[in-house]
């Protein structure tokens, strides 16, 4: 806001300060007529010439200031460009499968809450590494302060479970680990285009940011699967499964894709039983 500030300064005077004048005689009173008679010319007067109007323009006409208008601040979502709202059910899937299968590595950090009828029954927090060549997987669960607590590394064959000292605890197929999991599609990367032959696969709902996916399965037990996509490369960034009244949500962020892994250090300790 620009505040104007008027000032206004007044010059004074010390009569005091200069010497007074001697006095001069009065003067004999004049009258009104000869007044008005001293300023008239003598004899007769000529008429002035009228000037056309046109000799002299009409100055220009100023418009008057406009007050200078800041454009309001725009949200970030209206800086993030909307996907196509034309983009059919078939063709959201076929881009969401592309980076399934264009999926070389991952790294991502993730935050699940599992909660029943509302209320939290467990919570957790880690980071997640996938490698497609090998392909391996290893999962960090973290405590609150970021220090390891538990890691598993598998082949999606066999899982090996180590404690915080990086110490075998035990080894598990991975079929039987999985299956005790409740969100089961947060392992699932480099599956996801049989994830998706397995349910029926339907557009719940569609922002200028992300698109969600609902997932019921085919067969077997009924559960909804969520899938919030980002609109940007239809990577997920939140994975959700909802089954009676436990429902498990995986918050996924500082995602990168297809970088270079450090595999020894990551899956160096992985050893099949």
């Amino acid at each position: 806001m620009l505040v104007l500030t008027a000032l206004f300064a007044g010059a004074c005077s010390d009569s005091a300060s200069e010497p007074t004048p001697a006095p001069q005689p009065e003067a004999a009173p004049v009258s009104a007529e000869a007044q008005v008679s001293a300023l008239l010319p003598e004899g007769p007067v000529a008429a002035v010439p009228q000037t056309p109007a046109a000799a002299f323009p009409e100055p220009e006409k100023t418009q008057p200031e406009q007050a200078v208008t800041q454009p309001a601040p725009q949200k970030v979502s209206s800086l993030i460009k909307p996907a196509p709202q034309t983009l059919s059910e078939e063709e959201i899937i076929r881009l969401f499968k592309q980076w399934d299968e264009n999926l070389n590595t991952l790294e991502t950090y993730f935050h699940q809450l599992s909660s029943y009828d509302g209320v939290e029954i467990s919570r957790s927090q880690g980071n997640l590494y996938y490698d497609k060549k090998n392909p391996m997987l290893r999962l960090d669960t973290l405590t609150l302060d970021g220090t390891i607590s538990q890691t598993a590394l598998t082949d999606k064959k066999t899982i090996l479970i180590l404690d915080d000292q990086n110490q075998p605890i035990t080894t598990l197929s991975w079929q039987e680990w999985q299956q005790g999991q409740p969100n089961q599609a947060l392992f699932d990367f480099g599956n996801y285009s049989a994830l998706l032959e397995r349910h029926n696969v339907a557009v719940q709902e569609r922002t200028p940011v992300n698109t969600v996916l609902v997932l019921t399965p085919k067969e077997g037990e009924p559960y909804q699967l969520y899938l919030t996509l980002d609109n940007h490369d239809y990577f997920p960034s939140e994975i959700k499964i909802t089954a009676d009244l436990i429902t498990t949500t995986a918050d996924l962020s500082d995602t990168r894709k297809n970088t270079t892994l450090d595999t020894a250090t990551l899956f160096g300790g992985f050893t099949q039983k």
